[in-house]
């Protein structure tokens, strides 16, 4: 699935330039890119909990072992694959895609916030699965739970737009602080040709002028 998905992610988003319709392509290859490692890291543990739940109130019942343990266990069987799989997708995509090449650094730091970002998407569906006690349920119940932090990753919509009862939500969404961060390793330091034209011109870009960070 990794595979399959960096191939689609190249196929839309390969070779951006330094144009207006480039830092357009970039903004949506990185929001893409924070929606396919979210997404995958949620279905790979949103059914974890439901499937094991018998076993685990049975064993904990019997005195095996206690909940704290289990948890460990269970994050620590998960590290790998919160490893491998967005530094695979990551390393098949950057330089595809033509993402910064300013330092090094910058494809390092690439993988580190996708990693970070599938562990705490990771996390999230963990509780939801730990909360719905039917396998079903936390099924039907995941877009709901997700698609409200999507639109508050400020990609759809800007945060000024965003009702006051609802402005405090935006801070509890992964999706933003993954985009956000994807966002400030790709541009800053980067010189691209629509950045030195006049203000006036329909070309002219400004990709860390207009980002919205708070």
């Amino acid at each position: 699935m990794v595979l399959v998905t960096a191939a689609f992610t190249i196929i839309l988003f390969q070779g951006v330039d330094d144009t207006l319709s480039g830092v357009q392509n970039r903004n949506g290859a990185l929001f893409f890119i924070t929606l396919t490692v979210a997404l995958n890291s949620i279905q790979n543990i949103i059914l974890m909990f439901p499937d094991e739940k018998p076993v685990f109130l049975r064993e904990v019942n019997n005195n095996m072992y206690k909940v704290g343990p289990y948890f460990c266990a269970r994050i620590l069987c998960e590290l790998p694959m919160a490893i491998i799989v967005p530094v695979v997708f990551g390393s098949l995509i950057y330089f595809a895609i033509g993402f910064s090449t300013v330092f090094l650094w910058k494809f390092f730091m690439f993988l580190f916030i996708l990693i970070n970002l599938y562990i705490c998407a990771g996390s999230f569906a963990l509780i939801v699965s730990v909360l719905v006690p039917d396998r079903q349920l936390a099924v039907a119940m995941t877009p709901v739970l997700v698609v409200p932090f999507m639109l508050f990753a400020g990609f759809f919509v800007s945060s000024d737009n965003i009702p006051a009862f609802l402005i405090e939500f935006q801070y509890m969404s992964f999706f933003k602080y993954g985009y956000q961060a994807l966002m400030l390793n790709e541009y800053t330091d980067l010189s691209l040709e629509c950045m030195y034209l006049s203000a006036d011109d329909s070309e002219y870009c400004d990709p860390l002028g207009t980002f919205d960070s708070s």
